[in-house]
């Protein structure tokens, strides 16, 4: 009995030891081949700020630019957000806040304010007013929703009563102060 357990002991042990043997029969694996390898602008970090929208259209818009033969060029993704939260203020107070105000958006918002207000590169209008290198908009989104409430409260909520002629100016100084001054012309490439 002794011996039969000795041999199965034996057995088992050189089993497992097989088993655990590298198996040099087996195929290398698959191997990717690049076939073309598309020029790309760098990764932008929108850090703690809600216009992903901004940033993943202007870098398919930068990939195109590549793509038909331009150069490389950072466009300002705070350019677009400075001016969709202008238009965004405006549609939330002509519906009397009955619409959402919030940082998010979709690719349209990009191309329409590219065709409304254009576009400058990163180093003309970086807009990051507010102390640090990367978007940061922890207060901004709810400082001008107080603001833009507090406007639609003084009106009364109704249609017949007008708004004062400033409220435009405070959301444009609102977002001055968290984007920096807006420039009205800018040199690129000496253009």
């Amino acid at each position: 009995m002794k011996k039969r357990l000795l041999t199965l002991g034996a057995f088992c042990a050189a089993f497992t030891a097989a088993a655990q043997a590298p198996d040099t029969t087996a195929a290398e694996g698959y191997r990717f081949t690049d076939v073309k390898i598309l020029p790309v602008t760098s990764v932008k970090d929108q850090s703690r700020s809600g216009p992903c929208w901004c940033y993943s259209t202007l870098s398919f818009l930068e990939g195109e630019i590549l793509r038909a033969g331009g150069a490389p060029v950072h466009l300002s993704e705070m350019w677009i957000v400075r001016h969709t939260f202008m238009e965004k203020a405006v549609k939330y107070i002509r519906m009397h806040g009955e619409i959402n105000f919030a940082e998010g958006g979709a690719s349209h918002d990009v191309t329409e304010g590219i065709k409304n207000h254009g576009i400058v590169p990163q180093e003309a209008y970086p807009g990051f007013n507010y102390g640090t290198e990367k978007a940061d908009f922890p207060e901004l989104s709810p400082v001008l929703k107080a603001y833009l409430d507090a406007v639609i409260t003084a009106s009364g909520k109704s249609s017949d009563k007008a708004l004062s002629t400033a409220w435009k100016r405070g959301v444009d100084a609102i977002l001055g102060e968290d984007f920096g001054r807006m420039p009205e012309t800018c040199t690129y490439e000496g253009k």
